[in-house]
């Protein structure tokens, strides 16, 4: 009996060194959120996805999520009126993992650019506004789903916004992206992010 255990235990040992010695020692990843695709429609447009960079040997990951929203004709049923708003979001993350490469739970720390357009509640004046913020994160991946190179992540950030250009928008709509991001305050949650590592 012992010595079956002692093979049995010496053949996983092999299989899991073997799987450990494929994990390069830097990769890149692409991932996309499907959600976002459900959004499309005859006015709104949705994109969200991320390009990293996976520093396996430092358990770091350099990540730079991206947004893209468009909407040219949300309607607000109470004034029986049609806003036009346009957003675009490009983070840079740092993720530290607590695993020996980068897969796992992880923390890390953000900055953000967002470009905010579109038209005024009362006014209806069309305005921009280019902001900057900062933030904490949270998440984790798993990687190598069904032995691929697909991987799945979900994260909490929350961070805010520098400067006084929040709540210029006085946004009619909460749900829209346009209002989430008028906020000083940042407040992410993903729970559905679908990557790819090379």
């Amino acid at each position: 009996m012992n010595k079956v255990l002692f093979i049995g235990l010496l053949g996983l040992s092999s299989l899991f060194g073997e799987s450990l010695s494929v994990v390069k020692s830097e990769s890149w990843g692409v991932e996309f959120n499907p959600l976002r695709l459900l959004v499309f429609g005859d006015n709104e447009t949705s994109l969200s996805g991320t390009f990293s960079y996976f520093d396996n040997e430092n358990s770091v990951e350099i990540a730079v999520p991206w947004l893209y929203y468009k909407d040219s004709g949300r309607v607000d049923w109470n004034l029986q009126k049609e806003y036009r708003e346009k957003s675009i979001l490009v983070d840079v993350h740092y993720r530290k993992y607590f695993t020996p490469n980068t897969e796992g739970a992880y923390v890390g720390a953000f900055g953000r650019y967002a470009h905010l357009a579109g038209e005024l509640y009362v006014t209806e004046e069309y305005k921009t506004v280019n902001k900057f913020g900062l933030g904490l994160e949270a998440g984790f991946k798993l990687k190598n789903i069904f032995d691929s190179p697909f991987y799945y992540g979900a994260s909490i950030a929350l961070g805010g916004y520098l400067g006084n250009e929040n709540d210029v928008f006085n946004s009619h709509d909460w749900f829209s992206t346009l209002s989430l991001d008028d906020n000083r305050k940042i407040i992410d949650i993903e729970l559905l992010k679908i990557g790819y590592e090379f």
